[in-house]
């Protein structure tokens, strides 16, 4: 009786508490998507340097998610989460005192590392402690503390740089961290799964069984869409602020605001899509809506083809995280939950580090109408792999 009321219910405390340090923490790495760039510039740094020291972060996780899902699989969820956000905590601290392009460039390596331990964890924890029968729509709750720093961190930046400079946005992200910190000590040290079960199944896996995981084509197509997805929106992220300035187009900031109000909507209705939508056109039609936000602000020219891209993308974004995290969550037995997730999220690390990178060079050399072509050209993509994927997945039904 006591596994069917864990087993039934949602909004647990410990699945609030996640989802509340999620929010706090990746809200004070996003801060500095938009403003980061800006502030390499200030320092002396080109687009291409804005571009690397953007991108460290995402390249930095790349080498450290896998091993932190075996850890995760072996030792549990609590400890990781914890020592995560400790080192943010420190990062944060020294990128207040420490204003040099060398320095910036080494503390978000460091940053990289942290952002990697806890987010890994709090995913792996929020999948442990959602009920089977509901994880679909328990993902699509948890993707909201995920996906909405996304849109407001980089608005929350750029106006605490606007109103009181650059030192200002690493004291609000310290802050931020501080109360996930905190937070983090509230947590019950085990899921109600893993209690249930009696005791922690700490898996005696180690590289090779990690690796068994990639092989897992439920694990491996999802992570490359949605690599694809991300590499291409890293562009966005990272230079929407100079874009607009360029373009003389003001109020650029509103793009994540709009974003966010779209991506909030979608995630609450996301139970009843998913239900009255079929898999296969729900997943088409939010790449193609992706694509089209790309496009039309290879084009813009003004505050509404901003707008409109947003509105394009929230649609698009908000719909396709959580039926390819579900993909893969369904995809893979328990004890390999902590390896699946890793590997999922080091692919979107990665976009999100090499595409800022790429997408600098490209900006530097052609400009940013073709480097937003490019990220069109990335999300169609994107179709073509889960196609692919769909099809081959029919064929061995």
């Amino acid at each position: 009786m006591e596994y069917t009321e864990v087993k039934s219910k949602i909004w647990t405390k410990d699945f609030l508490l996640v989802n509340s340090i999620t929010f706090l923490a990746m809200t004070a790495i996003t801060t500095q998507m938009g403003t980061l760039p800006l502030y390499v510039t200030a320092l002396g740094g080109s687009k291409a340097v804005a571009g690397s020291i953007v991108g460290i972060l995402g390249i930095s996780a790349l080498f450290f998610r896998l091993p932190i899902g075996i850890l995760l699989d072996r030792y549990g969820r609590r400890l990781l989460l914890t020592i995560g956000l400790g080192i943010l905590f420190i990062d944060f601290a020294l990128l207040n005192v420490l204003q040099t392009l060398l320095m910036l460039f080494c503390l978000r390596l460091i940053q990289g590392i942290g952002n990697s331990i806890q987010a890994t964890s709090a995913a792996t924890m929020a999948a442990d402690l959602i009920p089977k029968e509901q994880l679909s729509v328990g993902l699509g709750y948890f993707s909201i503390a995920q996906a909405v720093p996304g849109a407001i961190g980089p608005l929350l930046g750029l106006a605490v740089v606007e109103t009181y400079g650059f030192q200002a946005l690493f004291r609000v992200a310290l802050l931020l961290t501080s109360v996930a910190f905190g937070l983090s000590f509230f947590l019950s040290a085990e899921s109600p799964r893993t209690l249930f079960f009696g005791g922690t199944q700490k898996t005696k896996g180690g590289a090779i069984e990690a690796l068994s995981v990639m092989k897992n084509r439920g694990v491996t197509f999802p992570s490359l869409i949605m690599f694809l997805i991300c590499f291409a929106n890293s562009g966005v992220i990272a230079f929407i602020a100079q874009f607009a300035i360029e373009k003389n187009i003001s109020g650029a900031g509103y793009y994540f605001t709009v974003m966010t109000v779209i991506t909030v909507l979608i995630r609450f209705l996301f139970p009843r899509m998913m239900n009255r939508i079929n898999q296969t056109f729900l997943i088409c039609g939010s790449i193609l809506s992706i694509s089209a936000a790309f496009g039309i602000l290879a084009y813009a020219d003004d505050l509404v083809h901003l707008l409109l891209a947003a509105t394009l993308y929230g649609i698009g974004f908000a719909s396709l995280l959580p039926v390819m995290n579900t993909i893969v969550l369904q995809s893979i037995s328990d004890q390999e939950r902590g390896r699946a997730i890793a590997i999922f999220s080091a692919a979107l690390d990665v976009a999100y580090g090499g595409g800022a990178m790429l997408w600098g060079i490209i900006a530097s050399v052609f400009g940013f109408q073709v480097m937003y072509l490019f990220c069109g050209g990335f999300g169609l993509a994107a179709l073509f792999v889960y196609l692919f994927f769909d099809g081959s997945k029919k064929q061995m039904s």
